[in-house]
């Protein structure tokens, strides 16, 4: 991890913040407490209590529990959240202040109503208040990320409709080239053909929010056809396909991006093989594609410039299955790996 990421701005913030915290609270609290010592210690102690229970609230139990609409797991988890924290507040403070217990008339949090109004009820408001402004921080994070997905599919209906311009003419075009193919050439026509079925998935089929599984493995299978065609032997190309991916769908146009990053990043040896190996897999309820290709010897590129392909369909995935996919991408000087998996039931 890079010294920019461990002292990103927003991690600063939040040190800040709960700095700020710290010191205003020992100012208020000073004359409550024996020594200054003992005032640094329950400060510290409030801060990293109540610091705990707002992360574990943003992080697990607003994510995991109330963006999935677990309602009562929510509300019931918060509340033994507030309750575990809070009696593990009582009993540490116990603890800090029992080296002043002679110079304390009375030690505090002795009774279940001062416990009550001293330690739970502020703590309840406390992380509530902070987990409130957290969460229509992210209301306004998600309403970006609509607007953004909103223009982005208005770019592309304008790009779909440009490209639909007289398509039928396109059509003819290609089918007046396979005519003039000679019939020997079966090559050359079965790949006219298989370059026409992947321009028909692009123009028509595509044109919707979900497509069946089955639609998407022809097209990936298609378009691989055609690159060993191009390849040839210089290549050593395979593709495997799980019998067992079927009735399910999946945004159109997700796999292929990774497809083709693969045959274009291709190494070009001449004493060494090179390689391209595409596999889709059925793992329980999450569709697998793994590809992986040799590639001329240089160094690994940066994540942030790994090419405007990757970056768009990283984008897609966030937007259309957030915290429901995986993307791993392992680099090397040699070769190439990518590892999708998407939750599609």
């Amino acid at each position: 991890m890079t010294m920019h990421h461990i002292f990103s701005l927003p991690k600063l913030l939040h040190a800040f913040f709960w700095m700020a915290f710290f010191a205003v609270w020992v100012l208020l609290r000073i004359d409550d407490y024996p020594a200054l010592e003992a005032t640094l210690w329950a400060g510290l102690l409030k801060v990293v209590t109540l610091a705990g229970a707002v992360y574990f609230t943003n992080y697990v139990l607003i994510p995991h529990l109330l963006y999935r609409q677990r309602y009562a797991a929510f509300f019931i988890a918060f509340a033994a959240l507030i309750g575990g924290t809070g009696w593990l507040v009582i009993q540490l403070l116990n603890l800090v202040l029992a080296p002043y217990a002679a110079q304390i008339s009375q030690m505090p949090n002795t009774t279940w109503n001062s416990q009550l109004y001293d330690v739970y009820i502020p703590l309840f408001f406390m992380v509530g208040a902070i987990t409130g402004i957290q969460f229509y921080i992210d209301r306004l994070k998600t309403q970006h990320r609509l607007q953004s997905a909103l223009r982005a599919g208005a770019e592309q209906e304008l790009q779909y409709l440009k490209a639909q311009i007289n398509p039928h003419a396109l059509f003819n075009s290609l089918n007046a080239v396979y005519f003039l193919i000679d019939k020997e050439n079966k090559q050359a026509r079965d790949m006219l053909m298989q370059f026409a079925n992947l321009l028909r998935y692009q123009l028509y089929d595509s044109n919707t929010d979900a497509i069946p599984i089955e639609k998407e493995t022809q097209y990936v299978a298609n378009y691989i056809a055609i690159q060993q065609l191009r390849h040839n032997e210089h290549c050593e190309v395979s593709f495997y396909c799980d019998p067992a991916i079927h009735h399910f769908t999946i945004a159109p146009l997700l796999l292929i991006p990774f497809v083709e990053n693969a045959f274009k990043h291709v190494s070009a040896h001449v004493h060494a093989p090179n390689q391209v190996s595409i596999a889709l897999k059925r793992i329980g309820h999450y569709l697998r594609l793994q590809t992986y290709n040799t590639r001329d010897q240089r160094p690994p590129l940066d994540p942030k410039h790994s090419g405007i392909g990757l970056a768009n369909v990283r984008r897609r995935l966030e937007l259309l299955y957030p915290e429901r996919h995986s993307l791993q991408i392992q680099e090397t000087e040699q070769d190439f790996h990518v590892t999708l998996d998407i939750r599609v039931i």
